[in-house]
């Protein structure tokens, strides 16, 4: 009798610290806790500089997506980047680089890091390859460890010859961030990334400039790289302005992913993917585009916004022409 008194006296006990750990408040964000900044920034710099694979591949994940810069460049898992990447480091001899240009947001579980990268490469046919590259890596903490789980990587394009702009200067822009960047955690991570899937599924078809700004932000502290600007967009205003000309020659559109990959701790969110557009201008005509896209993203209130962002076409690596037609 004692021992079931003892039983159901520790079942009490557990099912109230349960209710008081769900009753407890939702933890707020450590945003760019120096710690995780310099961890990240580490986990960039090889990435940027190491040209053995082996040295590479232990700082993805084994389920990390990347978009390369080159067509189709679609990798999927750590064998895919692998086989992706390890041609291409191969082939070189020595490289050097400068990083005019890196912004990173954490909150100590989820990271991101946008940067241009200035390269100096000679190949080990004795070529020598200047390029400039543009890359918006979407990190997780694993077990202590930072590890890239989304990774994307372009050229701008020149949006009337659709080349690859591969030695566009840089102009070096920061970020100034608000008083608050994140917000408290205010969903589980399932919910979060259905509701980033559902986020993308209806602001990926957005009609009219109103709209589609109502996914940035909310403040102005926001980073967008666009396909067809070789600098980095800062702020609602301009993304606004570049954006206004584009979303006003459509009045239709709809959209199909391809590829499609989230991940949320609540607060922080995450998405890469790719997109089937098909638009009905205003002269008419239709058009069918195929663009690649990746966020971070944070939850205020219900809603999710998008802070950073890349929006690319793969290139043809051999005519350096961007692939935008599916």
């Amino acid at each position: 009798m004692r021992a079931n008194h003892f039983l159901t006296f520790t079942a009490v006990l557990a099912a109230a610290s349960a209710t008081t750990a769900l009753a407890k408040p939702a933890r707020d964000p450590v945003f760019n806790a120096k710690a995780d900044v310099d961890a990240v920034r580490q986990v960039e710099e090889i990435l940027a500089t190491e040209i053995d694979i082996d040295k590479v591949m232990p700082l993805y994940s084994d389920g990390a997506v990347v978009l390369d810069l080159f067509s189709p460049g679609v990798y999927r898992g750590k064998d895919e980047i692998r086989a992706g990447f390890a041609p291409q480091l191969a082939a070189i001899r020595s490289m050097k680089k400068t990083t005019p240009e890196m912004t990173i947001a954490t909150d100590g579980r989820f990271a991101c890091a946008a940067s241009q990268i200035a390269y100096q490469t000679v190949m080990k046919d004795g070529t020598e390859i200047s390029m400039n590259v543009r890359v918006l890596d979407a990190l997780e903490k694993v077990g202590g460890t930072w590890l890239v789980v989304q990774q994307h990587l372009s050229f701008p394009v020149d949006p009337n010859t659709l080349m690859a702009l591969t030695t566009a200067p840089i102009e070096p822009r920061s970020l100034t961030w608000s008083e608050h960047p994140l917000a408290p955690v205010s969903t589980t991570p399932a919910k979060a990334r259905a509701q980033i899937r559902e986020w993308m599924d209806v602001g990926g078809a957005s009609i009219g400039l109103e709209k589609l700004m109502n996914y940035y932000g909310p403040g102005d502290d926001t980073l967008l790289y666009d396909a067809f600007s070789p600098k980095a967009l800062i702020g609602k205003k301009e993304i606004a302005e570049f954006y206004g000309p584009i979303m006003d020659s459509y009045n239709g559109i709809s959209l199909a992913m391809p590829l499609f990959a989230a991940d949320s701790d609540g607060s922080f969110g995450i998405q890469i993917d790719t997109q089937h557009l098909t638009l009905d201008m205003k002269d008419g005509t239709k058009r069918n585009i195929a663009l690649r896209q990746s966020d971070c993203m944070r939850r205020v209130g219900d809603k999710w916004y998008s802070f950073m962002e890349m929006v690319s076409y793969p290139v043809d690596a051999k005519t350096m022409k961007a692939h935008m037609a599916f």
